[in-house]
């Protein structure tokens, strides 16, 4: 298809390019401002659904494609309703600019499912994403607490670090998005195990993704025991969040990049 050319590829990866310049300049929240967010989202998205027309993708190019593509829209609905989730742009943007980037170049061809995928597969990549779009911003939540918080300690604040959400802020919503994620991650374990299930295999098998999926489970879970119970904040609970991201980083693209890219 035309539009999977590199040309169209870097066109979208250059809609990103006016927001994040916005948000390093802390425009302030007019219609121009808006505008250049809803391009950001739109060029990824738009991307996706014009290569969806040829069939689901199973490669390791779209399927950070999608990721970014999702939570581009997830963040761009937070901040429309929470500061520090729009604070958070500034940091998320050249992040998942730098992943499209990489897909690009990783790319080594389309690799089309041979038949649609049947409603729990669908169910399931769906909650897949989502489990890392939230995680996503989950880190980038992590990483402005640690930001600010040196910053704080300097007693210095520079460009990024002062259009930053606060502290307390950063937490919160790192909080909420945690708790989120492990949600939705566990429904995705449900999923995993209701196809195994429809195809009459065992009900998990272990291999890297389950392995690395329920390590990540067991991680959030014992983050949001200790915050609950011992309230762990700042930094040592930035290390939590970041050891669940890369856990689920593995698991999910990183075994598509091994099978995709490496073995490929």
């Amino acid at each position: 298809m035309i539009i999977e050319s590199p040309v169209f590829q870097i066109i979208a990866l250059c809609c990103l390019g006016p927001a994040i310049w916005a948000s390093i300049r802390n425009w302030p929240r007019n219609a121009v401002y808006w505008a250049v967010i809803a391009l950001a989202v739109l060029g990824p998205v738009l991307w996706c659904f014009g290569v969806l027309q040829a069939g689901w993708r199973t490669d390791f190019s779209f399927t950070i494609w999608v990721s970014v593509a999702t939570t581009l829209t997830l963040l761009t609905m937070l901040a429309l309703r929470l500061e520090a989730a729009r604070r958070l742009i500034v940091l998320a943007l050249p992040y998942l600019a730098f992943l499209i980037g990489f897909a690009i170049l990783s790319n080594r061809g389309d690799h089309n499912l041979a038949q649609p995928p049947d409603i729990w597969v669908i169910v399931h990549i769906i909650v897949a994403v989502m489990t890392y779009a939230l995680l996503t911003l989950a880190a980038v939540a992590a990483l402005a607490v640690f930001i600010k918080e040196r910053a704080l300690k300097a007693k210095r604040s520079g460009a990024v670090a002062s259009v930053l959400p606060s502290v307390a802020e950063g937490e919160s919503l790192q909080d909420r998005l945690m708790a989120t994620c492990e949600g939705v991650l566990g429904l995705g374990l449900v999923t995993g195990i209701a196809i195994h299930v429809e195809h009459g295999q065992r009900l998990l098998e272990p291999d890297h993704k389950t392995v690395l999926t329920f390590a990540a489970f067991v991680v959030i879970g014992v983050l949001l025991i200790l915050q609950r119970y011992s309230g762990l904040r700042g930094r040592r609970a930035s290390q939590f969040v970041m050891m669940a991201y890369l856990l689920v980083t593995l698991a999910y693209p990183g075994v598509k990049f091994v099978s995709d890219v490496l073995s490929g």
